[in-house]
This record gives structure tokens, sequence and C-alpha cells, in this order.
């Protein structure tokens, strides 16, 4: 990129952020460099709904590469604190894929775009109580995750997951779902 084009985009991303509304997935992308943005240390920033509890979790290290205190803090904080604290090994793409939104928001100028976590890991036992709730559904593997983000509309995380093809993408009246399944959408 010539300085003419890293000005052009740079005043087009200031326009947008200016504006109020978030980037596109691909014009946020295109203001940094691909590989710099999965070579970078990732940071999940979220709190838990049931909880309260919020933490900064750094997963991955630019340096060293998938940090396991992290990847544990994760997998704890993503837990089913509503059946005894029940933990599962989280499927590091959906870390990836929350990171990834996160980090989004944060290149299109959202400040502090906290994630609500609503739900992520379920045991069997809990998840067969759950109104509505799928049989075999992917929260009982570690592969799913219900959240909200601070600052950011429900849409617009809708149209970021869609941008990474990593898997299901449900929007709900409150929050949306997440997942590393097969790759589909749906309202609820």
């Amino acid at each position: 990129m010539n300085r003419r084009e890293f000005l052009q985009t740079t005043a087009a991303v200031g326009a947008v952020i200016c504006s109020g509304s978030l980037l596109l997935p691909q014009d946020a992308l295109a203001v940094t460099n691909m590989a710099d943005f999965w070579l970078k240390s990732r940071f999940l920033e979220a709190r838990r709904a049931d909880t309260g509890e919020k933490q900064l979790i750094r997963f991955y290290d630019q340096q060293y590469g998938y940090d396991p205190y992290g990847y544990r803090a994760a997998c704890w904080l993503l837990r089913d604190a509503k059946d005894r604290n029940a933990m599962v090994s989280v499927d590091i793409g959906l870390l990836n894929l929350v990171y990834a939104i996160q980090e989004w928001a944060r290149m299109s100028g959202r400040t502090n775009p906290l994630i609500t976590v609503n739900s992520a890991y379920r045991t069997p036992r809990r998840n067969a109580v759950i109104e509505g709730a799928a049989r075999h559904s992917l929260h009982i593997q570690g592969r799913a995750i219900d959240i909200t983000m601070r600052g950011v509309d429900l849409r617009q995380i809708e149209a970021m997951a869609k941008y990474f093809k990593v898997g299901g993408v449900g929007i709900y009246r409150s929050f949306i779902h997440l997942d590393t399944g097969r790759v589909r959408s749906w309202r609820g």
C-alpha cells in the first residue's frame, strides 16, 4: 500500500468511526494486515451474566502461541456455573471467533466492547431441562456460546460472525448464538 492509498483508507476509516457506525467486516479487516491480526496476542474481555464475574483473558501470546493458563481461565469463565461449575475443554476455534468479533469492534472504534456471556458450556443434564434447547446442542460439547456485546448491535455481530464462516449463527431477540458446527444461520 502506498502513502496515498494509506491516507485514503485512514480517512475512510475515520469517517466511519466518527459517524458512530461499525465498519463492515471486510472494511475493518482491510485496515490491518490479516496475518498481523491472527499473529498478535489474543485477549477476551468478558463478563458472565449469571455470576457477574468479569475477566480479561489472554489465551494466545504472539511470541509463545496458545497460553495454557489463559486457555484454562477461558474454560473456567465459560463453565456451566448453574450445574456445579462443571467445566469442559472449550473449542479453541470458538475462542478465536469471539476474539475476532471483539477485536473487530475495537478496530472499528468501539471503546470497551465488553462481551456478556449468557450461556456457554452446558452439562447434558442442564441442557435437557432448558426449554427450546437442541437435544444435541453444541453447548454440551463446549462449541457454542450465547453473547451480547456492549455498544454493538446484534445484527453487526451477526455480520461479522457470518464473514468468518466458522459455524452456526443464530440471532435471537436479546442475544446471539455462535458455534463451531456446520456453517448455517437462523432467527430464533
